[in-house]
């Protein structure tokens, strides 16, 4: 791509640069308009076994830097159980230091039930949504989402 270029001026042979150019246009338009980012989880797959595991498809979360250090981080856990008789709890787990962050409640809707999980991360930690359920005889589905704050 020569000199500046809008994106009605791209030609052909800018392929590479307007897909780059889209994907970045998206990323900050996800960023200014979609107050939430997935962290992981499925409203399709359910949740399998009994121990706590790793939401589906899971987001790390890390916070890179001590400029990033000292925000609470909020994460909005939905669950969902086929089932009453099974539940469903979340938790964020530091899996650096091989600790929890903050644990949910158990859940045992059978409509979709929203949980706040909220604690303030450690620089250079990482945190991954985890879910587990009571028994594996109902099926349970869970997934989360950071919520961004006005801050």
């Amino acid at each position: 791509m020569s000199g500046y270029a809008t994106p009605d001026t791209l030609t052909a042979a800018d392929d590479f640069a307007a897909e780059q150019y889209a994907k970045v246009r998206q990323a900050i338009l996800a960023a200014v308009y979609h107050p939430r980012t997935s962290v992981g989880g499925s409203r399709s797959f359910a949740l399998t076994g009994t121990g706590y595991q790793d939401a589906f498809d899971v987001v790390p979360i890390v916070v890179p830097d001590a400029d990033s250090a000292g925000a609470v981080i909020t994460v909005i856990a939905d669950c969902k159980c086929a089932n009453a008789a099974t539940t469903v709890t979340p938790k964020i787990r530091n899996v650096t230091d091989s600790t929890d962050a903050v644990v949910g409640s158990a859940a045992a809707s059978t409509s979709w039930a929203t949980q706040v999980l909220s604690w303030t991360p450690v620089v250079g930690k990482e945190y991954r949504l985890q879910f587990v359920k009571s028994d594996d005889l109902y099926p349970c589905w869970g997934l989360g989402a950071l919520r961004r704050s006005a801050a």
